[in-house]
Parts: structure tokens; sequence; C-alpha cells
């Protein structure tokens, strides 16, 4: 994901550095940005600027220290290993200027032991993106123990001038705000999956044409508000008691790891991809998605709008 966080700090900075240990990783990193680009000037999601443009604006180096030495805002996007981690937050706390903000987008390692190393703590906090980074136009803002109001105020603003929706996760949880929501979804339907009591496909479907929807007009907790919590309480007294455990699910998910099914790449995962190229498949999902995302945040621009039009009515009534 560090090209696709690249790009979308680009799109505010006057430069931008992406780092890499391998100069092969750059130039791979550089072909992916070309086309990331490309979709979000179709897309008009480039802020009236060319792709060309942009780019110009993204310099490639494996020199860490020339990179960090004057940048305002470091965003670490390596692998998810907590030592891997700690020792280049502590390389990042000694070479970034005092200003600097360093954050993670560690997709659920503690912040608090991220900076378990570092001298200055509270400028450390997670800034952790939605796949694919630069389509998903959300960041969790997540504060370690040490992390001062101060840079969480000052990553907040960062993001909101970019145009994402800051995420403020307070306490520092495993897994945070939006990977907790995902794997309890997840962990249920692959318990329904290990269990037989639907398809694959069906269960998908149960998703995308029944729940998601819905809570692209409303999240989980409103459209409880709307149907009533009396209702809710009935139903989830009896029902949360009979959600599947993690012992069955994460058994059969191992199982097919162990046999060689681990998704598109191997042609067999939850489904059948034989014969499907990877990339073609990738490209038409982000496709997908692009066109969806312009849709909701329009409504939920204009929900915004709606609602801060009544708070300023009621307040000069």
């Amino acid at each position: 994901m560090g090209g696709q966080i690249a790009l979308v700090l680009a799109l505010g900075s006057r430069e931008t550095w992406l780092i890499s240990r391998r100069p092969e990783s750059l130039a791979n990193a550089r072909r992916n940005l070309e086309r990331y680009a490309e979709d979000l000037g179709r897309h008009d999601r480039l802020r009236g600027e060319s792709p060309t443009a942009v780019l110009n604006r993204i310099h490639t180096t494996t020199d860490l220290e020339a990179a960090v030495g004057e940048s305002i805002f470091v965003v670490e996007s390596i692998t998810e290993d907590l030592e891997s981690k700690q020792a280049l937050f502590h390389r990042l706390d000694a070479l970034a200027s005092i200003d600097a903000l360093l954050v993670s987008n560690t997709s659920g390692l503690p912040i608090t032991k991220l900076a378990e190393q570092t001298r200055h703590r509270n400028r450390i906090a997670g800034s952790h993106f939605v796949q694919p980074a630069h389509i998903v136009p959300v960041a969790e803002v997540v504060r370690g123990q040490q992390t001062s109001n101060e840079t969480m105020g000052r990553i907040t603003r960062i993001w909101q001038r970019l145009g994402y929706f800051p995420l403020h996760v307070n306490k520092d949880v495993p897994g945070f705000l939006v990977n907790r929501l995902q794997h309890a979804l997840i962990r249920e339907a692959v318990d329904l999956l290990a269990s037989g009591v639907a398809s694959a496909e069906d269960i998908d479907a149960a998703f995308r044409l029944g729940l998601a929807p819905r809570f692209t007009t409303a999240g989980p907790l409103e459209q409880r508000d709307i149907n009533g919590l009396s209702m809710h309480v009935r139903v989830a007294s009896h029902l949360w008691q009979t959600l599947g455990g993690w012992e069955q699910p994460l058994a059969y998910l191992q199982k097919l790891v162990d046999t060689g099914a681990t998704g598109l790449e191997s042609g067999n995962g939850y489904y059948n991809w034989t014969g499907r190229d990877p990339h073609t498949v990738r490209n038409e999902k982000d496709e997908q998605l692009l066109r969806r995302t312009a849709e909701v945040m329009a409504d939920w621009e204009a929900e915004r709008e709606t609602r801060q039009h009544r708070q300023e009515i009621k307040a000069s009534q």
C-alpha cells in the first residue's frame, strides 16, 4: 500500500518521497503508480490536475536518511512484523526533524508497542488505510498511549486537507476500528460456510445485495436506531449468543491455506478462480469501487451539508 499512500500524499504536497530497500521494488511501485494515477484521473479524483503533474511530485529512493531528513510527515508501511517496525521507528525518530509526525499504516499492531524504542513517543500515531488506499477515502487516526493531542490534531487536519475522512481511534486496541468490524463479519461468514449453512456465493450475495446497500446510507448503529432499539435488543438477546466463535472458522481457513488454496493468485480459495487473470480481476474491482465510492461520497457530503444547515438554523433560533 506504500505506493497508494504516496499518491494520496502527492495530491497535497510539494514533493513526496517513496522509500524502499530495493530498487526493483521502487521500479514496480512506479509502474503501479502510473496505473493508479490514470485510474483516479479518469474518475476525476486528482483535484483538477493531470496524472503526470501528480506523479512528477513523487520521487523514489533507497536512501532513508535523505528522504526523511526534511520531511514533515512520514508514513511507515512495511511488512506486518513488530520487531521490523520497531527498528524502523527507532531510526525514523533519530533521522526526522523534531517537528515531523511519524505514523504507521499497520493494520493491527499496537501503536504503543511500535513506539517503545523511540524517544519522542508523543509524535507517533497510527494512520491505517483501507485497501486500496488511493480509492477508499478514509484513514484511521490511532492514538498510542503516549500520542499527544497536538499530534492527533495535526494528523487529522492533514487527511482532511487531502480529502480523506479521519476515523478517530482513541484506544490502541488490536485491529483498531475497521479491521475489528471487518474481521467480525468475515469470521461469521467463514463459520457459516464451514458449517454448511450456505455457499460462499450466497453468503457474499447476502452482504453485497442485502446489507451493503443499506450500510452505504446508514451504518450499523444508525440503522439500529432507525429500526428501533427495543426490537434490536430482543433479537440480539438470543442471536448474539449463537454467533460463531473463532475455532471452527480459523480451522477451516487454515486447512485451505495448508492445501495451497490461497485465493485469487493460486486459482482457488473460497471461490474457484481457475482461468481468471488476477491483474484483470483486480482492475475490474477497482473500477467498480471507484464508481461506487463517488456515489457514496456524494450522498455523504449532501447529508453532512443538510445536517450542518439544520444545526446552524437551530443555533440561530
